[in-house]
């Protein structure tokens, strides 16, 4: 099951300077318990159909 949320880590990257996933969860209070701070950030998972046309 694809989670709601995930959470982005912006200090830490990969080789190709990517930002790297560090958490990922349904319940939006619970992560912003946990990862708070401006090194943080949460984005909201959409699908595919959810999406605007690109």
């Amino acid at each position: 099951m694809i989670p709601k949320y995930v959470v982005f880590n912006t200090n830490v990257t990969d080789r190709q300077g990517q930002t790297l996933p560090v958490g990922q969860g349904n319940d939006l209070d619970e992560l912003l318990s946990i990862y708070h701070g401006k090194a943080y950030q949460i984005m909201k998972v959409k699908t595919l159909s959810d999406r605007e046309e690109w």
